[in-house]
């Protein structure tokens, strides 16, 4: 080892040991100072968030609201045996009523208020649909048959076996606007209040997003303080001493408080995604001291004299390379993820490096200050020995150095085998997915998408002149083309209403429910709407100028690949044959989705490739050897193509949060090769041979490696709690996944390097 490479490192570990007490006290001031901004972090469940907010979708969102008025909706579904009764009429009434009279809505449409355009004398005029509520069966039987006939409320507002109707309340929230916990207060005290014997259920994206603030809050109390438990229970268990679970326990503390703190002061919103930044450093942050403090433990052991400094030395002196190589291949892992083109995805990777270089940090100066202060642990003082653990793992050794070739030719045969499931990874962003099924929510939405045709939309801005036949034609043209299309029910536009008017204008026959023919019938029709009923009736279609109009297309189709698939195909008939000019604006909630799937997908891939290419190429650099780079990753790449294969085989989605794996189970898995890797190098250049290298490694750094991946595996188990499904099924993905990659690195590892014996670490033998 070179001296001038010693010197400075000897310098800093003098500085550390000679005044511990200062460095506790600033590691603990910097965590009190920082903790201090944590109450002021925000939380944002809108799904709109998860995309760049310069995205075309996200302006032209805005851009609509502007124009037709807010595009978020709430629904409320009533059940009763007669909707049509006189009864349950006036309790819709009056529920309509109180809606219309709150300040976060807009507008409201429901049976009781809608309209019908009737042909008269003069041209036709625009009445109430229900005039008076019907009293007996014969009435309610001519009511049945118009909104039969209406097929802008049939299957839309009532369904269409007449056994709900909805109400929907088109709200009138600002960008930026969140009064979430408003809105959800103030529907859920109506249904309370008219439920009976109706059933009612309530569904919208307000109420989807208050739901997740909730369940996010759920998390926090229960994830943080379990995860917290099971560690200091792992660690105490692993090392028999207090001492060894302290010290890592006070290392994640600080981390994380210090990395919130950190997200307060750069007003970084806390996320459905960011969410999981906690558990992750409650499962990662500790690794780095816990290595030291096995090394400890163990140089103590073997040093006849207990001279607590030169044994805090030489431990960090031994652990300087794979430590901090473990440490810079976890931060590239994390930050591979500043490529992801989803924004929450690039905080998480930044607030996680930023809390695992803290956790590097503190490992190397808070926990040694504090070894130099705290007496030796009892267990050390008694001199037990982990002889049956020792015993175990040489057993293990040997086992996969006997039989490595035939172990390594069926393990490639499996990970050939289950990588066939990858092409059946389904892709989902599709919020309500959140859930389980069984969750009043999903049961709600799935109420409303099975009756009233869903309660997402696709809107479609269209530019020019409205009242021109040849334009809505155009219109018509593209309404007809997504009605072809299995997961839209309905579109809504103005042109449906002109075709309504044109119908009453020529006596109510069915054969003139067209477009009118010219610019001059299109006015005049207009103008008779404007005079005998509400043009608010038609500002959710088109602006005040006619020179604007959207295009609505509910959908009820959960699949997010569908939405995706939706999405492209519009914009491609829109650019093929009508023309970008005319419809440049393709948006709504399930433009959000369906962009989603391209951006999980494509996000996923860039920092996959990204992460695995900077890990090898850091290892090569750091062995002095290509082939040191290739043999660190190969573990990791059985491990991932296992994970993934099992991803599609047992049909657990790729989705927001199971699109970070890849970069996280690079940064942490890789870890275990290191530290196998170098211990070996470092036995062989000792003198041994390759055999007994990997029993001497195992038997050593194993016990950490162990530790580490243990301590890892039951942080992140913590998620098999979350109310989140994406975040459950991320949960065990992880820790099978980081299970795989420990298998990995004390199985392959061991039989590669004893078959192909590489240069970079045999041909220096003899070498310190």
């Amino acid at each position: 080892m070179n001296k001038r490479e010693i010197k400075p490192l000897k310098s800093w570990i003098d500085f550390v040991i000679s005044y511990p007490r200062t460095i506790i006290g600033f590691c603990i001031l910097m965590t009190v100072l920082m903790g201090w901004n944590i109450p002021n972090i925000v939380m944002d469940p809108d799904i709109k968030s998860m995309l760049p907010q310069d995205q075309e979708i996200i302006r032209s969102i805005n851009d609509l609201e502007d124009i037709f008025g807010g595009s978020e909706l709430v629904i409320l579904s009533l059940k009763s045996e007669d909707i049509f009764s006189e009864t349950t009429l006036r309790k819709i009434q009056e529920l309509c009523d109180e809606i219309e009279d709150l300040d976060v809505v807009d507008k409201v449409m429901s049976l009781t208020n809608s309209f019908e355009i009737k042909g008269t004398r003069d041209g036709f005029e625009v009445r109430n649909l229900i005039e008076e509520f019907p009293e007996t069966e014969a009435e309610r039987e001519v009511l049945r048959q118009k909104v039969a006939d209406n097929d802008l409320l049939y299957g839309n507002i009532v369904s269409e076996d007449f056994q709900r109707t909805s109400i929907i309340a088109v709200l009138s929230l600002g960008y930026g606007d969140s009064r979430d916990e408003e809105i959800h207060q103030t529907f859920t005290n109506l249904k309370q209040k008219y439920e009976g014997p109706e059933e009612i259920h309530l569904a919208g994206l307000p109420l989807t997003r208050r739901e997740i603030v909730e369940t996010m809050q759920s998390d926090m109390k229960a994830l943080f303080p379990y995860g917290i438990a099971l560690m200091i229970f792992l660690l105490t268990f692993c090392f028999r001493s207090w001492v060894g679970a302290f010290l890592p326990f006070a290392v994640v503390i600080m981390s994380i408080i210090n990395t919130l703190g950190f997200m307060a002061l750069f007003h970084v919103k806390y996320t459905f995604i960011t969410m999981l930044m906690p558990v992750m450093l409650i499962a990662i942050a500790n690794d780095y001291s816990i290595h030291i403090i096995s090394h400890y433990f163990e140089e103590y052991k073997i040093r006849k004299e207990k001279n607590k400094a030169d044994i805090i030395k030489t431990t960090l002196l031994h652990l300087k390379t794979p430590v901090f190589l473990a440490g810079v291949t976890t931060l590239v892992g994390f930050l591979s993820l500043q490529s992801h083109v989803l924004p929450p995805a690039r905080q998480l990777g930044l607030l996680s490096s930023v809390g695992i270089a803290l956790a590097f940090i503190l490992s190397v100066t808070f926990v040694p200050a504090a070894l130099k202060l705290l007496d030796y642990p009892t267990i050390l003082k008694q001199n037990r020995n982990s002889g049956r653990m020792d015993a175990f793992l040489s057993r293990w050794g040997n086992f996969f150095i006997r039989h490595r070739k035939k172990f390594l030719i069926v393990s490639a045969l499996v990970i050939i085998i289950i990588a066939t499931g990858i092409p059946k990874i389904i892709v989902d962003t599709n919020p309500m997915h959140y859930y389980k099924k069984t969750s009043e929510i999903r049961i709600s939405n799935g109420i409303i998408d099975r009756y009233f045709g869903g309660s997402a939309q696709l809107s479609i801005l269209a530019k020019g002149d409205i009242k021109d036949p040849v334009f809505l034609r155009r219109m018509e043209r593209l309404t007809d083309y997504l009605e072809k299309d299995p997961t839209v029910t309905r579109t809504i536009s103005i042109v449906d209403q002109l075709k309504k008017m044109n119908r009453a204008f020529h006596g109510d026959s069915a054969k003139y429910e067209v477009l009118p023919e010219t610019r001059e019938a299109v006015a005049q029709y207009l103008l008779l709407f404007s005079i005998s009923g509400d043009e608010e009736d038609l500002s959710q279609f088109v602006d005040y100028d006619y020179e604007q109009a959207q295009i609505l297309a509910r959908v009820n189709e959960t699949s997010s690949m569908s939405l995706h698939k939706l999405l492209q195909d519009t914009r491609e008939y829109v650019r093929d044959d009508l023309g970008d000019e005319n419809f440049p604006a393709i948006t709504g909630i399930v433009a959000v989705i369906g962009e989603l799937v391209d951006m999980v997908v494509r996000g996923q891939m860039r920092s996959l490739i990204i992460s695995i290419v900077l890990v090898s190429l850091i290892c090569a650099f750091i062995f002095r050897s290509v082939v040191g780079g290739i043999l660190s990753i190969i573990p990791l790449s059985g491990a991932m193509i296992i994970v993934f294969g099992l991803m599609g085989y047992v049909g657990i989605e790729l989705n927001i949060a199971t699109a970070m794996l890849s970069s996280i189970m690079i940064g942490v898995g890789i870890d275990y090769t290191i530290h196998f890797l170098y211990r070996f190098r470092f036995e062989v250049q000792s003198g041994l041979g390759a055999s007994e290298a990997v029993i001497k490694t195992l038997s050593t750094s194993g016990k950490g490696i162990i530790y580490n991946a243990l301590s890892v595996i039951v942080g992140f188990t913590v998620l098999l709690l979350s109310g989140f499904m994406p975040i459950y099924f991320f949960g065990f993905l992880i820790v099978f996944s980081i299970t795989a990659c420990l298998l990995g690195a004390l199985t392959i590892m061991p039989a590669l390097l004893v078959i192909i014996k590489p240069k970079f670490i045999f041909n220096k033998r003899g070498e310190r």
